[in-house]
């Protein structure tokens, strides 16, 4: 039987791996508009800030580091394609929506899974 704990726990753990993820990909898309697209240096210096933010919030997670950034490279790759969809306006294909799926059963497994 699923604890009440455990569902507190999978709600914070989980909004703090989306809070991370919003924070590197945002970052991530802000250096890109400076040297891929040319949008000017302060958009660089915004996204070094945004991305310095996001190394941060991950020390909240209460595991050890590596399964913290395994169980996040699952939540990365969802997230990326959300931005995708809703900032690039590119939809994902089943293939990536798959893949997607996966590895979010490795979050799962990896990070929720009584030990």
């Amino acid at each position: 039987m699923i604890s009440e704990d455990m569902i507190s726990f999978a709600a914070i753990s989980l909004g703090l791996f989306f809070l991370a993820a919003l924070f590197e990909i945002g970052g991530g898309y802000l250096v890109w508009l400076w040297l891929r697209e040319k949008r000017g240096m302060m958009l660089g210096l915004m996204g070094g800030v945004v991305l310095a933010i996001y190394g941060i919030i991950p020390t909240f997670q209460p595991a050890h580091f590596g399964r913290v950034y395994a169980a996040y490279g699952g939540i990365f790759i969802v997230s990326s394609l959300i931005w995708g969809k809703f900032v690039d306006r590119t939809e994902p294909d089943r293939y990536e929506v798959i893949g997607a799926l996966i590895a979010l059963v490795g979050v799962f497994i990896m990070f929720y899974t009584p030990r």
